[in-house]
C-alpha cells in the first residue's frame, strides 16, 4: 500500500468513536533500521498552537478500503 492511499483514508478511534481525516498531510514515522512503521502523525489544528497527534502503529487494528481503525485513549482536550 502506498502512503497516498493511507492518507486518503478516514481514521476512526474505536475507544470513543471519534473520526479524523482524510488528511493528505498525514505523516509516517519509520524506523529505517528495521524498516517498520512506528507511528502515524496527524497535523494539529489551528494557526498558533499546532500540536500533532501521534498514533502508535501498534494501536492500528485494521486498514480497510476507506478506513483506518485504531484504538487509543483520547488525550485531554481532544474529541
Amino acid at each position: 500500500m502506498r502512503w497516498t492511499e493511507l492518507a486518503r483514508k478516514e481514521l476512526v478511534n474505536l475507544v470513543d468513536g471519534s473520526k479524523k481525516g482524510p488528511d493528505l498531510r498525514l505523516d509516517l514515522v519509520i524506523n529505517t533500521e528495521e524498516g517498520k512503521v512506528v507511528k502515524l502523525l496527524l497535523p494539529g489544528k489551528g494557526y498558533i498552537s499546532r500540536k500533532e497527534q501521534e498514533i502508535p502503529w501498534a494501536a492500528v487494528k485494521k486498514i480497510s478500503a476507506d478506513l483506518i481503525l485504531y484504538e487509543a485513549e483520547a488525550s485531554t482536550g481532544e474529541k
